[in-house]
């Protein structure tokens, strides 16, 4: 019994660690007639140096609140940076006034209302909690 115990204890300590799919998500009141933007146009916009659609319409970036586990992974996959990395490159911005801090939300559920209202923000969730009420346009 106790060897079994032990190998089930070694495979829950050796199984990998399934990472979330995030999705980069708009409103589908969007008007964009694009279906999909590239990685790049993403890690653009959520650091501020790009400040419309490709259309010209408005975007704003909208984050989850630091410690949400999807916003780490955003911010490994999209912006390829950690939370101390993001903190020091907007503290610059800030203090030189070229950018605001992107709006945050709590909550998943929260990011879904915020962008399925506002055609011109774009978010983050995981891509198991996309529905109909808003649309994606770029996974990772």
């Amino acid at each position: 019994m106790k060897f079994l115990t032990s190998i089930f204890i070694s495979l829950l300590v050796l199984a990998p660690v399934v990472k979330a799919e995030v999705a980069v998500i708009v409103s589908v009141e969007n008007k964009n007639s694009y279906t999909s933007i590239d990685k790049d146009l993403v890690e653009r916009i959520f650091l501020s140096k790009v400040k419309n659609f490709p259309d010209g319409s408005v975007v704003k970036p909208l984050n989850l609140k630091q410690g949400h586990y999807l916003r780490d992974e955003f911010n490994a996959g999209f912006l390829s940076k950690t939370e101390s990395q993001l903190s020091r490159y907007w503290s610059r911005l800030r203090f030189s006034g070229k950018a605001q801090l992107p709006q945050e939300a709590n909550t998943v559920e929260e990011v879904k209302a915020l962008v399925a209202s506002n055609p011109s923000l774009i978010g983050y969730i995981d891509s198991m909690d996309v529905d109909d009420s808003i649309k994606v346009v770029h996974k990772y």
